[in-house]
């Protein structure tokens, strides 16, 4: 073990109008994953509460969004070297509420901290652009909206906050921050880095509560003008529906189950080694993670045979454990979920040809598990439910069009992958598959300067590059006419 937990955050308070506070509704019991102990507390927020927030957050927008951009970007980047500074501490944090592995939890603390440079960087580029004409002079000017709902879930807890923060931040928005109960001192932390930065008090306050409850609230309230919401996607059309009679701008991350097409010219074992970090990565808990494997049937046995051997070599662990590679799942549920799942998928004659259980250990385990041999029109639930988790089902297809087929068959269109050396097969699945964030021979990441979006039940609205922060402005023309001095004294 390398990682020093000594310092981890394990609890948090709600943080409303630059005051940390207990919060009035009680609290829950912050659990580590991987061994399944109580490990601190987080405190829920009451409805009076809630309000505060809300009204802070108002109460801040007009001198927030008049801050000169440059400014409210110098916070940002100042905040993303306080967390690069706090590295330990943070991974520390993650490790234990997520049950991430140390590589993985350090590996989203530079996410993270990159995510709030870029978002600084940004903000004082921020612009309006010029359009001239005969005479006239029309301006596009973006415009900071308001106070921002911003609901994130557990799987990221770092990425996510910093990648909704930043963008809001930097357009000039205030936030009410509804952060998930199942990692509450990473937002805490995050929360802690921008106040230490500098930001000032309202712009950002952070609450916890029952989820329902606390959305329904946030969605009410006609001091909100925008909600940006990471989870699952029935979460999130209940959301779009509550933001509805408000008309609430929406930015969903929601869903996916992303499809991998391994052609028959595809290196195997590229495609393995590649997919294999995101599917395996923070045990599979992201809706980019590969979990469809449709491969051609000239190497359909080869590639089962050296998958199943790749997912089999995992070492299931707690993150401060030597040589743990594969970490817990968030909570019983989510096990109880994947145990499901895999039961099923064999009911419809399915192989498992490793995992399938959870694991024998403290805390909440799901072995490594290949499904093999579903076929293409099975009804099997694992084809067509986000399994999220470290499951991943392997068929075979004849032609391009079962493959593609195949692939869209899901009700989700975020990610999707590609194995091939042919730039027709190539040109042919770019145009026909679903997915709005497609890697060709290699991972499509999701990184700070590009946007990306759902598509379908996957989502709406973008995160990431300029187009993210500009989610949280309105584009607001001014077209003028320039009179000569004559004429304008002429009307005085």
């Amino acid at each position: 073990m390398s990682v020093d937990i000594s310092g981890a955050r394990s609890s948090a308070d709600l943080f409303v109008n630059g005051s940390w506070t207990a919060g009035k509704a009680g609290h829950l019991d912050n659990v580590d994953p991987g061994n399944g102990r109580t490990i601190g507390a987080v405190s829920l927020a009451s409805t009076e509460q809630i309000a505060e927030a809300i009204a802070a957050a108002e109460n801040a927008f007009a001198a927030w969004s008049a801050t000169p951009a440059v400014a409210r970007g110098d916070i940002l980047r100042r905040a993303a070297g306080l967390l690069a500074d706090r590295a330990e501490e943070a991974t520390a944090t993650i490790l234990l509420e997520t049950g991430k592995t140390e590589a993985d939890a350090r590996g989203e603390i530079g996410r993270a901290v990159e995510t709030l440079r870029w978002n600084g960087e940004q903000a004082g580029r921020i612009q309006a652009t010029m359009y001239p004409g005969t005479g006239s002079r029309r301006t596009s000017i973006p415009t900071a909206l308001g106070p921002v709902a911003v609901i994130t879930a557990w799987n990221f807890p770092a990425v996510l906050a910093t990648r909704k923060l930043g963008a809001a931040l930097a357009a000039g928005c205030t936030v009410v921050f509804k952060a998930s109960e199942f990692a509450p001192a990473t937002a805490r932390l995050i929360v802690e880095m921008l106040v230490d930065a500098g930001l000032p008090a309202g712009a950002v306050n952070l609450v916890f509560g029952e989820p329902r409850a606390v959305s329904e609230q946030l969605t009410k309230s006609p001091s909100i003008k925008a909600l940006s919401f990471t989870g699952s996607t029935a979460v999130g059309k209940a959301l779009a529906a509550q933001a509805a009679p408000n008309l609430i701008r929406t930015v969903l991350e929601l869903g996916g189950h992303a499809p991998v097409l391994v052609m028959d010219d595809a290196d195997v074992d590229h495609a393995i080694a590649t997919t294999a970090a995101a599917k395996f990565g923070s045990a599979g808990q992201s809706c980019v993670a590969p979990s469809r494997y449709f491969v051609h049937e000239s190497r359909y046995q080869e590639f089962v045979d050296k998958f199943t051997a790749k997912a089999a070599s995992h070492v299931l662990g707690h993150g401060t454990e030597d040589r743990v590679t594969l970490g817990a799942v968030a909570h019983q549920g989510r096990v109880d979920a994947l145990v499901r799942l895999a039961r099923d998928a064999a009911d419809h004659g399915a192989t498992i040809t490793t995992g399938g259980s959870q694991a024998d250990r403290d805390g909440f385990y799901f072995e490594p598990t290949v499904v093999a041999g579903l076929p293409l029109d099975s009804e099997a639930i694992l084809l067509s439910e986000e399994p999220f988790g470290p499951i991943a089902t392997v068929s075979s297809f004849s032609t391009l069009d079962e493959a593609i087929d195949a692939a869209n068959a899901a009700p989700y269109s975020f990610a999707a992958y590609l194995f091939t050396d042919s730039m027709a097969v190539r040109d042919e699945v770019v145009r026909r598959l679903n997915a709005s964030n497609l890697g060709i021979n290699q991972l499509a990441p999701s990184l700070p300067d590009v946007p990306l979006g759902g598509l379908g039940n996957s989502g709406y609205g973008y995160e990431g590059g300029i187009e993210g922060i500009l989610a949280f402005t309105q584009l607001r023309l001014v077209s003028e006419t320039h009179v000569t001095r004559g004429e304008s004294h002429a009307r005085r």
